[in-house]
Parts: C-alpha cells; sequence; structure tokens
C-alpha cells in the first residue's frame, strides 16, 4: 500500500524556477493542490492575485514578509491601478511556524527579507484556484 504514495510527495523536479525563487507542485490529488515555493536571500516571489480559491501558507523555515491587498469589486490587476478599488493593504512579518489564510481575490507577494538564509513556505489551496 505505501508505494501508491510515492508520487503524492511534494518534490522531485521543480514546476517552476527561477533566479529568486523556485516552486514545487502536485496536482494529483482530486480536490487540493499542495506545492512548496523556496524564495532565495534578499529575493521575493512576483506576486499573483488569488483567483477562484481560499489559500493556506505554512512558513516552513526563514524570515520574511507578505504583502496582501484586498480589493472591493475587481477581478482585474494586481493593485497597480487605483481604479481597481484598493480596499485594504497590509504587510505581515513572517517566520517559521506560522499559519497564513489567504481569501480568494487577493493579491499576495511574499519577500525574504535574509540576506543568508532561504525562505520556505508550503501552500494548499482548492484546485478552483490552479494556474497553469
Amino acid at each position: 500500500m505505501a508505494k501508491k504514495y510515492v508520487n503524492f510527495r511534494v518534490g522531485g523536479s521543480p514546476y517552476k524556477v527561477t533566479d529568486d525563487y523556485s516552486v514545487w507542485t502536485n496536482d494529483l490529488l482530486g480536490k487540493i493542490i499542495a506545492s512548496k515555493t523556496v524564495i532565495q536571500p534578499g529575493k521575493s516571489t512576483v506576486g499573483h492575485r488569488l483567483s477562484d480559491s481560499d489559500v493556506v501558507y505554512t512558513i516552513v523555515n526563514g524570515r520574511g514578509t507578505m504583502e496582501v491587498i484586498e480589493y472591493m469589486n475587481s477581478m482585474e490587476g494586481h493593485g497597480t491601478d487605483p481604479s481597481q478599488g484598493i480596499e485594504h493593504q497590509d504587510s505581515f512579518s513572517l517566520t517559521a511556524g506560522d499559519v497564513i489564510l489567504v481569501q480568494s481575490g487577493d493579491f499576495v507577494k511574499v519577500v525574504n527579507e535574509s540576506e543568508h538564509d532561504q525562505l520556505t513556505y508550503l501552500r494548499v489551496f482548492d484546485r478552483e484556484g490552479w494556474r497553469i
């Protein structure tokens, strides 16, 4: 029976690799997606708007900040245009063990504040929010 679970790990070849961060994703489950992101020292994700999915972020190691923008009524863009109706904007300190819940429609960017250590987090979200 345990042999079945070899393919259900979040690991192996990265799904996405940039100079700033790498993402490993496993979409084998029917209802949820699990992924791991490792951000290099002093770098950040590009940020993205969560569409059709609430997301649970769990910080595994490192320290940094999460920038979150909550929109009012628009489903377009990433908050650079004031006409899109920013309801609230905030930044949260991150350390290992933190669990952050982010709602569908919000823009999220994670920044690694360390100049020496990687920042690693896990994300779990429903399949509706999967971006190919």
